[in-house]
């Protein structure tokens, strides 16, 4: 697992006191020979309990010292009070090389080394003094090589802990070649800023290559970097360090064939001249990827984030511009090609100095970095934030902060992606170059934003959700450009301060709320000119229609489309009523239900607002045919159904027979209206015999209301019945 190393196994019975080998504690005395023999001495112990080996100790004093050579299965203690000195310049042992019989530069062996060992390590709470005062004028003549302090290459299951490292004539600690299972945890390093009087020159604190690597609860500050790892490294934790001077938690320059899955958490940048760097060149570079930094407080940091592929060829990049990076021709693609990609920053809080840019993020042209995240990253400073040659790089919840004569961000050939869980108020300032060339492509989520140059953004595409883009000159819509919106109860709105051409495309996207209405797009100040924009992917069950009818707008009308009309619309007449029923029609809101007494229409009588799919008209008179006719509403109407008709039945419900007084003969009979259709029915039968069961229908009564039956004496008594139907 990434982080947790697997700890040395030494012999812990076996302990060397290396004043038992002759070590003296003096400023003057030589003591390599003794250290040297206790070395060996421990390396050859016996084994105990399954570990073999011992424990060199360094006592209380100073202990003066040449070039030692370490062995697997050791542990260099340093007491409390115990000082491992390096003999200084001039009486440590160096090979001069001459010209001419002039010594020109020298080669140094390094103080403590060790190759392909096993089981080793440097404890205690004492110290290493490298007196590299001298040493370090020599940094940049001729080919001088100074010694490294602790130089381990190819070792496995190694630990450094608990001592104080100063002053190195070179990189403190340095740890190469296919290393595994590093651990270097509580270690105090000091040497002199770069910038100091005077200065230390490449006293890297702890450079180091190989898998499975910790460093934490450390305390640096040196005139290099604090950290650094190169090719071959992965499965890095620095975590819980503290760092003052030096050129911050780096890696490379050399990051050939790669360098991944490493993580920086929960750590401390107080006046070092980078924060976070990551640096190479098309020469030394490689595959850098899947690095991880977070929980990381920066003040007074020059760079607080720099990750640049063009460290030879540029140097420091305090004055990168758009036009530098414009003018860097792609080079051929090759197994040394710098690439980065997968890199996420977390709460990250910086101040940086003024004068320097507060981020630089620079791929090479021919290979642009991928997928970079910075999310809740806040940096205060004076300078932008550069983009150049990068594709994915999302700020999410982040607050960049730049002078009010800086622009928060300049790009060139970047993808910039701003994303903020509530609008963010604050304004973000775009720019990038003043002529034509490689286009940037802008994602906005709730962001407000303003872009200086037009051609920074060229063809785009642009992504607008919830967001404002203020762009302060003209704006073409080339025909190539691509403007996203997402279309919302919220502002999405590109507002250009002078004249706008349309044209391009314009894809519409849904966002919460979205239905229809009025949707303004693009604003515009002067001139409007161009043609209408092609309308590309959009939400289906909508019409769309752009307007520019109004001065300084640009609208994207939305309507639900109207809908086709009913099918099967069906009406049936029964007892009072007519009944109507109609298929549905998928995603309408409600229906309009008319009608009219004539075949064809007119339809005057509307019952609207309808949402089930029947309805039951009882608003009828009895034995009156109707037509009816109905159609389905969504945004718009459809056009009416086929034609439907009936007429209602009488009454079921019994009733009384209303009779009049005779007169000339005949006796008056009506009946309510609604029961017409029932059938009067009589029968006459002698007083004696009652209520027979021969009735006779009335002739013509069927259809009528009323009607009038002569009156005959003879007939005896006469009984009456409306029967139905």
């Amino acid at each position: 697992m990434a982080g947790v190393p697997v700890l040395p196994n030494i012999n812990t019975n076996n302990i060397v006191n290396i004043t038992n080998f002759g070590a003296v504690s003096s400023t003057t005395l030589t003591n390599t020979t003794a250290i040297q023999n206790a070395i060996n001495t421990a390396a050859a112990g016996g084994m105990t309990n399954g570990a073999k080996g011992g424990t060199v100790e360094i006592p209380p004093g100073i202990f003066l010292s040449g070039p030692l050579t370490f062995l697997s299965s050791v542990n260099l203690q340093l007491d409390s009070n115990a000082v491992l000195r390096m003999l200084p310049f001039g009486q440590y042992p160096v090979t001069w090389h001459t010209n001419g019989g002039t010594n020109v530069y020298f080669t140094a062996s390094n103080f403590i080394s060790g190759s392909s060992l096993t089981d080793i390590e440097i404890s205690g709470s004492g110290a290493i003094d490298g007196q590299g005062q001298p040493w370090w004028p020599w940094a940049n003549t001729n080919n001088a090589v100074r010694p490294i302090m602790i130089r381990l290459s190819g070792c496995n299951r190694q630990l450094i802990q608990g001592v104080t490292l100063s002053n190195s004539p070179m990189f403190h600690i340095s740890i190469s070649g296919k290393a595994g299972n590093t651990t270097v945890q509580g270690v105090i390093i000091r040497a002199p800023s770069s910038s100091a009087n005077p200065p230390s020159h490449n006293t890297d604190a702890c450079d180091v290559a190989g898998t499975n690597i910790l460093v934490q609860n450390c305390d640096i500050s040196v005139g290099d970097d604090n950290f650094t790892c190169g090719g071959g490294t992965s499965d890095v934790l620095i975590t819980h360090n503290t760092y003052g001077n030096g050129h911050g938690i780096s890696i490379g320059s050399y990051t050939s064939p790669g360098v991944s899955n490493i993580t920086v958490t929960d750590c401390t940048i107080d006046g070092a001249d980078n924060g976070i760097r990551i640096k190479s060149d098309n020469d030394r570079g490689g595959l850098v990827q899947n690095i991880s930094y977070s929980n990381i407080g920066m003040t007074n940091v020059r760079f607080p984030i720099i990750i640049y592929g063009y460290y030879r060829w540029y140097g420091t990049p305090s004055s990168i511009s758009p036009a530098i990076a414009a003018g860097t021709n792609a080079a051929t693609v090759s197994n040394t090609t710098p690439a980065y990609r997968n890199i996420t920053f977390s709460n990250i809080n910086a101040t940086s100095v003024s004068g320097y840019p507060i981020g630089i993020i620079w791929a090479r042209t021919e290979m642009p970095a991928t997928n970079f995240v910075f999310n809740k990253v806040n940096i205060t400073g004076n300078r932008n934030f550069c983009l150049y040659n990068v594709s994915g790089a999302q700020f999410i919840d982040c607050n960049l902060k730049v002078s009010a004569t800086s622009n928060t961000f300049v790009l060139y050939n970047a993808q910039l992606i701003i994303t903020n869980g509530t609008f963010a108020t604050n304004l973000v300032t775009l720019d990038g170059l003043t002529t034509n060339g490689y286009g940037n492509s802008l994602v906005l989520y709730s962001a407000r934003t303003s872009l200086k140059n037009t051609n920074a953004f060229d063809d785009g595409p642009l992504t607008i959700a919830d967001s404002t883009l203020a762009i302060s000159n003209n704006f073409t819509l080339f025909p190539g450009t691509i403007l996203n919106f997402t279309l919302d109860a919220n502002t999405n709105r590109v507002m250009v301060a002078s004249n706008l051409a349309l044209g391009g495309t314009i894809n519409v996207m849904t966002g919460t709320g979205f239905g229809a209405g009025t949707n303004i797009l693009l604003t515009y100040d002067g001139a409007l000119s161009g043609s209408l924009p092609t309308l590309g992917s959009k939400p289906a069950g909508y019409n769309y229609v752009f307007n520019t009818n109004t001065a300084g707008q640009v609208r994207l009308m939305v309507a639900l489309p109207v809908p086709p009309a009913p099918t099967n619309f069906t009406a049936t007449g029964t007892n009072l009523l007519i009944k109507l029923k109609w298929n549905a029609v998928s995603g309408v809101t409600n229906y309009n239900l008319k009608r009219g007494t004539a075949n064809g229409g007119p339809y005057p009588t509307v019952y609207s607002g309808l949402t089930g799919t029947n309805y039951s008209d009882a608003a009828v008179t009895n034995g009156v045919t109707y037509f009816y006719v109905i159609s389905a509403v969504s945004g718009g109407e459809s056009t009416n159904s086929l034609q439907a008709s009936a007429a209602s039945l009488p009454s079921l419900t019994p009733t009384n027979i209303v009779l009049q007084p005779p007169g000339n003969g005949q006796m008056q009979l009506s009946w309510p209206q609604d029961h017409l259709g029932w059938r009067l029915q009589i029968q006459t039968n002698d007083p004696g015999n009652g209520l027979g069961t021969n009735w006779v229908t009335v002739p013509y009564s069927t259809n009528v209301c009323q009607t009038n039956i002569t009156i005959n004496p003879t007939n005896g008594t006469v009984f009456l019945r409306l029967v139905y139907p």
